[in-house]
């Protein structure tokens, strides 16, 4: 029998459109795979019933995603024109290029989806806009995560093979064929585009993908990037909740205006704010008793323990760009980052602008490169006047050559400025070390513990550097009266007990409030949260005007202890209790995640009371966030 090569006029247009798009389905299933595989500790275990719903629903999603990808290349094959042999080979360079874009997506996300925890969207891609090192990362990303782009070009390989061995014949089209061109366009815009072909119901959606998993942890699993890039597209605009029609019902569930219970005039301490990239719990002594990964943070243990904290104490987000809103406005992201929503010019009354207008002198410091990520711009909007970035710093051998400055010598740089600054003053530093690739300088290579990834050296460095930072300011006169605010941004996306993969060890970071002229020092019980930043600092200062907080205050026994923050899909954190939202907010698990650390015991049909009352306290929370969101009621009239 010839070849496909020596045939190569075999396949009538038609066909030959139907079997390249079935092979480029084939692997995008085989690049699914390999997602699973790269973060299987974050899935866990599939049984073969699992797999099979995630591949068959995953195929569905390719469907749409794959036809997106070829809409020209389908389209130019099929049309009723005449092809010369170049106009063939411009069709099949199409083909390889659009496709290739695709799996390069997947093959991206599968190194990627660690540190964010969620398919790259489209405002994922908008975020690279303001990373002003992209060169350096990408860089580094090419050679750390060499193996994406190995498999990547065995995907190129495979889509050569195709357009050299199923080609189409090089005949003349006749009239006939522009049937073929409107049943084309119907297909691809009833099923193609929607995913369906009942005009009744909505497109096909990445909430649809819960359909074919158990968990929804896994739901990433079952459509592909570029399917989420699609359908994420221009997605901003949000849709206001009625789950309570009644004001006075709703804010009796969640009220977001609060007010601190003040006993005195206003403290007028200074505030400083350490945010450490990455900081989990895991490597923590304070609630970790593995000594294989809970020894690298010795001095931040310390000064916990020193402090005003709780073992429970959770990011309300996965990223970094997620965190300054939340920590300094009590304001926790939504479908995407606050700082890149059309909704971020929205009015808030933040804390640097609170303390600001009390007079105080406010500034942030982060090593990177001035302006990276938006904090530069964001911070101005928040109320802070002053920027210390890489640019202040001024020696550029001590550059990472990635992120930033070194942690230590930026430390040693923060406490040199801190001691200029007029008092009161409102600070916060961002570190960024312990971010991938982890690295350390040369000289400190040896000189920290290593664990089982190398993350946990660079929490060991930051560390030490963070010692060293309070063992130079402690004897300043302003130090007692200066309250610290120590809080991770995200944790780290490598972890190693399986308590600390699932969906609650995930956000699990270290929150703490360390005050050492006030008798502040105290473990809690309770649920603290990044959100929860803001009103316990204006408690603890005892401001005493109203302000808008989707915190709590950890300080005052009136208000109600949870918890939010997103792994696909909501989470709501109350007590002992975790309840699971679908992306409909409808529950789908509830666990008490103290006893049962794996989740493995669902309690929403034995619990039926507990869950009803999570349900109605979280609808309220996220009726109050999206509605006012919208309305721009971020502030106190």
């Amino acid at each position: 029998m010839a070849s496909l090569r020596n045939n190569p006029y075999r396949y009538s247009p038609w066909m030959t459109v139907i079997l390249r798009i079935a092979l480029v389905l084939l692997l995008f299933t085989v690049s699914r795979v390999l997602f699973y595989f790269q973060n299987n500790e974050i899935f866990g275990p599939l049984e073969p019933g699992e797999w099979f719903w995630v591949l068959a629903g995953g195929l569905r999603f390719d469907v749409v995603a794959v036809l997106y990808i070829n809409l020209l290349y389908i389209l130019f094959t099929v049309l009723p024109t005449s092809r010369n042999t170049t106009a063939t080979r411009i069709f099949d360079i199409l083909f390889v290029i659009t496709n290739a874009a695709g799996l390069l997506l997947n093959c991206i996300d599968a190194a990627y989806y660690a540190f964010n925890l969620k398919r790259i969207t489209w405002s994922s891609l908008g975020e690279l806009k303001g990373f002003n090192n992209a060169t350096e990362l990408l860089s580094s990303f090419l050679v750390r995560y060499w193996y994406v782009w190995a498999i990547w070009l065995v995907f190129i390989i495979a889509l050569v093979w195709i357009v050299r061995n199923v080609r189409s014949s090089a005949r003349k089209y006749g009239t006939h064929t522009y049937v073929d061109v409107v049943l084309l366009t119907f297909v691809l815009c009833m099923f193609g585009f929607r995913g369906n072909l009942r005009y009744s119901t909505r497109p096909l959606g990445l909430n649809d993908a819960g359909k074919y998993v158990r968990s929804p942890q896994n739901v990433a699993l079952v459509f592909s990037t570029p399917f989420s890039i699609f359908r994420t597209i221009g997605e901003t605009r949000l849709e206001k909740y009625s789950y309570f029609s009644d004001e006075k019902e709703l804010e009796e569930y969640f009220n977001p205006v609060q007010q601190a219970e003040t006993r005195g005039d206003f403290r007028k301490m200074n505030v400083v704010v350490l945010v450490l990239e990455s900081f989990s719990e895991e490597a923590s002594s304070v609630s970790n008793t593995d000594p294989s990964t809970n020894r690298f943070m010795p001095f931040v243990d310390s000064l916990r323990r020193k402090s005003f904290y709780t073992e429970y104490s959770f990011a309300n987000g996965k990223k970094s760009i997620e965190a300054l809103p939340t920590i300094w406005g009590s304001i926790p992201s939504y479908t995407q980052p606050y700082v890149l929503s059309k909704y971020s010019s929205n009015k808030i009354y933040s804390l640097p602008q609170i303390l600001r207008d009390k007079g105080y002198y406010t500034a942030f410091f982060h090593g990177a490169p001035n302006g990276s990520m938006g904090f530069q711009s964001f911070a101005h909007l928040m109320g802070i006047d002053h920027y210390y970035g890489k640019d202040e710093f001024g020696d550029n051998s001590q550059f990472d050559g990635i992120w930033g400055i070194w942690d230590q010598p930026f430390l040693a740089y923060f406490s040199k400025t801190l001691k200029t600054f007029p008092q009161p003053f409102f600070t916060t530093l961002f570190t960024v070390s312990s971010h991938d690739p982890f690295k350390v300088p040369k000289e400190a290579e040896n000189k920290y513990p290593a664990g089982p990834h190398p993350i946990f050296k660079a929490f060991a460095y930051t560390d030490d550097g963070l010692r060293k930072l309070f063992e130079s300011i402690r004897h300043e006169p302003w130090f007692n009266n200066t309250l610290f605010v120590i809080s991770a941004d995200h944790t780290s996306p490598k972890c190693d007990l399986p308590e600390f993969r699932n969906s609650v060890g995930v956000f699990r970071i270290p929150v703490f409030f360390y005050a050492p002229g006030l008798d502040l020092s105290r473990k809690s019980d309770r649920v603290f949260q990044q959100a929860d930043i803001m009103p316990t600092v204006l408690q603890i200062l005892q401001y005493d005007q109203p302000f808008i907080s989707f915190g709590k205050n950890l300080l005052s026994d009136k208000t109600k202890d949870f918890a939010v923050n997103k792994y696909e899909n909501y989470q709501y954190i109350y007590g002992d209790y975790l309840l699971k939202m679908d992306a409909g907010n409808k529950p789908v698990g509830l666990y008490r995640y103290k006893t049962d650390k794996l989740l493995k015991e669902n309690l929403l049909d034995s619990d039926k009371a507990a869950a009803e009352m999570l349900e109605k306290n979280f609808k309220a929370y996220i009726q109050q966030f999206q509605n006012r969101m919208i309305d721009d009621r971020f502030t106190v009239k």
